[in-house]
């Protein structure tokens, strides 16, 4: 017989379903940054705010996540995924992309994760570090990055001149701004899953 402490971690452990709703949602997260993020970027100046614009739709996506698989391990494979998936971009993004996603999981596993704070600030993470996977890289390490996406050289050099000075803080700041946005915009359509969740 299970005694309730075998129970209790085997209920923690991400199931097939949870893979499965996991995966749902980094696809609908892509979709969104796809559709929305990309037009965004293509200008110089809306190449910084593409993940504050993006954070106000991902809010939900990430809560809805966050909620019907709060697991450990989720923030963890989220973010990898995406780290993973950026490795044909340049490896100093995965890398930055990996970093924020220990961190998350870090700040999910030690703080209350049936809290909205809880889900709010793991999504911040992972949002803002994109942002840094995209910035940090071009700014350290220009002449590589450049050379990894000759298609994007031409902008990603005229973004350099901008992230270089008070515009990067300025397109943090609206990441950070972009991610309580969409967090709580989430959580109102997102209501009846929080009540339902138990989710505060």
């Amino acid at each position: 017989m299970e005694t309730k402490k075998t129970k209790k971690r085997n209920s923690e452990r991400m199931n097939v379903r949870d893979y499965i709703t996991t995966a749902i949602m980094f696809v609908l997260m892509f979709i969104v940054f796809s559709a929305v993020g990309t037009p965004v970027g293509m200008s110089v100046v809306g190449n910084l705010f593409v993940f504050a614009v993006c954070a106000i739709l991902w809010g939900t996506i990430y809560l809805l996540l966050y909620t019907k698989v709060n697991k450990k391990g989720v923030p963890l494979l989220f973010g990898m995924i995406l780290a993973v998936l950026m490795l044909m971009n340049f490896w100093a993004v995965s890398l930055v992309l990996a970093i924020g996603a220990i961190l998350a999981e870090f700040v999910w596993r030690k703080l209350d994760r049936r809290k909205f704070s809880t889900m709010l600030i793991c999504f911040t993470i992972e949002t803002v570090f994109w942002y840094l996977a995209m910035t940090l890289p071009l700014i350290f390490l220009k002449d590589l990055y450049l050379a990894a996406v000759p298609a994007y050289a031409d902008l990603y050099g005229a973004v350099f001149n901008l992230v270089i000075g008070p515009m990067f803080f300025v397109g943090l700041a609206a990441t950070i701004l972009g991610c309580v946005i969409g967090a709580f915009l989430g959580k109102v359509l997102l209501k009846k899953h929080f009540l339902k969740a138990g989710i505060v």
